[in-house]
C-alpha cells in the first residue's frame, strides 16, 4: 500500500476540484480515492456541482464523490 502523503493529497484536490488544472487520469492512482475522500469533507456539494459543471469531473467521478458526502 502507497503512503498518502497528506499536502498532495490535498493540492491534488485543489487542482481538480477547484481549478480544473488537474484531472484523476494525471495522478497517481493510489491518490483517486483518498482524493475524493477528502473532497467530499472538504467541499459543499455546490463546489462539487461546480466542478462537474466546469467539466473539472466526470460524471462518474461526481457520482463517486457525492457518493462519499457526510
Amino acid at each position: 500500500m502507497a503512503t498518502i502523503i497528506n499536502s498532495l493529497k490535498i493540492a491534488y484536490s485543489t487542482a481538480i476540484f477547484r481549478h480544473g488544472t488537474k484531472r484523476f487520469p494525471e495522478i497517481m492512482a493510489a491518490y483517486v480515492t483518498p482524493v475524493k475522500e477528502y473532497a467530499s469533507v472538504t467541499y459543499t456539494k455546490a463546489e462539487i456541482d461546480k466542478a462537474r459543471e466546469n467539466g473539472f469531473i466526470t460524471e462518474e467521478e461526481y457520482a463517486e464523490t457525492v457518493a462519499l458526502l457526510e
